[in-house]
């Protein structure tokens, strides 16, 4: 069976599934070059139904992986535009403040209609067919038939082929059948902000088929992580990670009072469910008055150990309740590495698997398993989208990479690149198929090496522009792991979604660059060779030539723009960063002669 699978949501996206297996997962930021774009996928439908028309095949299901959507919040999506200030008004007082008391807000949907052509990126859909604003807001049926009727046209199928599925029961389904699980039975925990009336859920897996236990729309997680996010005046829904990297900056004895003071009475664990503790209705407005005499780091560490606490009492529960000691997680909340680190380490978890992305942009693939699970097939790897090698020739070589500008040498091997590397320089790569969710694995990175803390400096200020507190990941072979990473239980780790402790012992100044600065932790990707053999054989080379068995590892893009995807998007970030040496397609070496 070919299914179509289609996430409609924050980082839309759309996946191929062929007989129970994903042969491509593509984002619509990759292709509209708007970060975590959000509504309806076109480009990235488009893209898996030409992989189908090249292999004579036709599309045989579509799966969309929301039941009750309504069109207004994707007519107008303030993701694309909106600035901190927005987003406070939004959820304080011109929006969210209004409806907690019960106000009229039609004159905040009138604003934001009035105010679409700061909407740069496409909509797709004809949302004018829904009729006025009070429609837009509310009619979940409409909006589903509208959905339906385009994708079915889009597709060239009847519409009665075309199926709505659960947001959670996609995230569980992903969770189970994504991942390379240790055992048949699991218990999986989904946690977010938000889908279909739930923010987390607890599943019994067994045999390809799931079992909801439990089920609840007060775990606040999510929420509470994104407004102290926007309160500490970064972007919701997008800089998380970065409180997350913040965290550990903080000190025990300041964030203890801090976590009494604002987190601790907010949520409880009873019966497998987070639940509403003393949380006020108006969470905003509770954590923007409490939060005013703290400082940021102590803000973050405290809302990391809401998070880390919560998500502990929660595990103990499942495995009261269910007995079971494998454990796979899901939904957005499962981006957060530092939880699954402290999630892995509890005594009775045997194993835990996290997805490589567990957001949202994941549901696709979800919905596709759910549908065809009898035949369901477990990721490879993550390599699952646009593929370089439908742009690379000598004609588009020349083109991109025309004199004086660059140098162009074609005969270029790992060795050669081990070398570049090992003398302290920066090393940006591109291959094959990109990766799929928001961490680089390989395919499209910017590579040095880790044993030099000052290659961080040089990869913020010429190129990435990270806050300075971020860490970078690191890319370590997996039979190498043994003296650098604490990992008794020899979880799976190979996309970077858990983190993990270091030995501080000699070995640790080989991969320091690659670690947090401030508590020595790492996110590793720990990667076999079957996952990526060309990755593995360049850090192999580098191994033979250092002594070191990884590289730092982060991905390709500037600031703010999507992870590169095709030959154009590489070409403008080689040309505006610092980077000097583009390795491509396991082939060429270019390097930039002229400043540009």
């Amino acid at each position: 069976m070919n299914i179509i699978g289609i996430n409609i949501s924050h980082n839309a996206s759309a996946c191929l599934m062929i007989d129970g297996e994903v042969i491509i997962a593509a984002q619509e930021e990759r292709f509209t070059k708007v970060k975590n774009f959000c509504g309806y996928p076109k480009q990235a439908i488009d893209y898996c139904i030409s992989h189908l028309k090249k292999m004579n095949k036709k599309v045989d299901k579509i799966a969309f992986s929301t039941v009750n959507l309504t069109g207004f919040w994707f007519a107008y999506p303030i993701q694309h535009y909106f600035n901190l200030k927005d987003y406070h008004k939004h959820y304080g007082e011109a929006y969210y403040g209004k409806k907690l008391r019960g106000e009229d807000v039609s004159d905040y949907y009138k604003d934001l209609v009035n105010n679409k052509d700061k909407n740069k990126a496409p909509l797709y859909l004809p949302y004018e067919k829904l009729g006025n604003i009070n429609s837009m807001v509310n009619d979940i049926e409409a909006f589903r038939e509208i959905q339906k009727s385009f994708a079915a046209n889009q597709c060239e199928i009847s519409e009665d082929k075309v199926e709505f599925i659960d947001h959670h029961t996609c995230h569980a389904y992903y969770a189970y059948h994504g991942s390379k699980r240790k055992n048949d039975e699991c218990a999986v925990i989904t946690i977010d902000s938000d889908g279909d009336g739930f923010n987390q859920t607890v599943w019994h897996f067994k045999n390809g088929i799931g079992e909801r236990l439990r089920a609840t729309n007060q775990c606040d997680l999510g929420r509470i992580y994104k407004i102290t996010t926007l309160l500490l005046g970064m972007k919701p829904d997008e800089h998380e990670f970065k409180v997350m990297g913040m965290a550990p900056y903080s000190k025990s004895e300041y964030v203890d009072i801090v976590y009494k003071d604002v987190y601790e009475d907010l949520l409880k664990v009873e019966d497998s469910v987070v639940l509403h503790n003393h949380r006020p209705a108006d969470i905003y407005s509770y954590l923007e008055e409490k939060l005013k005499p703290y400082r940021f780091d102590n803000i973050a560490g405290a809302v990391q150990k809401l998070v880390e606490i919560v998500a502990v009492n929660l595990f103990k529960q499942v495995h009261e309740l269910t007995g079971l000691k494998h454990f796979c997680v899901s939904g957005g909340v499962s981006m957060n590495i530092k939880m699954n680190m402290i999630l892995s380490q509890l005594d009775f978890v045997e194993s835990i698997s996290v997805p490589a992305s567990g957001a949202d942009e994941s549901l696709c693939m979800g919905a596709g398993y759910k549908l065809d699970y009898l035949n369901a097939k477990p990721l490879l790897n993550n390599y699952l989208g646009y593929d370089i090698s439908e742009d690379i020739s000598e004609t588009a070589i020349n083109e991109f990479f025309e004199k004086p500008d660059y140098e162009i040498i074609r005969t270029t091997d790992h060795k050669a690149i081990a070398n570049i590397l090992a003398d302290g320089n920066v090393v940006s790569i591109v291959r094959g198929r990109e990766e799929f969710g928001a961490r680089a694995l390989g395919n499209r990175s910017i590579l040095a090496s880790p044993n030099d803390p000052e290659i961080v400096k040089i990869i913020n200020e010429a190129i990435k522009n990270r806050d300075f507190w971020m860490p970078f990941a690191l890319t370590i072979l997996a039979d190498k792991t043994k003296y650098y990473i604490d990992n008794p239980k020899n979880i799976d780790s190979p996309s970077m979604a858990i983190g993990f402790n270091t030995f501080n012992n000699e070995y640790y100044k080989n991969i320091k660059a690659g670690t947090h600065p401030y508590d020595k932790s790492c996110r590793p990707q720990i990667l076999k060779k079957d996952a990526n053999p060309y990755y593995y054989n360049l850090i192999n080379e580098f191994y033979i030539l250092t002594g070191i068995p990884a590289l730092l590892n982060t991905s390709l893009n500037l600031h703010g723009n999507p992870i590169c995807s095709n030959l154009k998007d590489v070409e403008y970030t080689f040309k505006n960063s610092g980077l000097n040496y583009l390795y491509l397609d396991d082939k060429y070496l270019i390097k930039k002669i002229n400043k540009i």
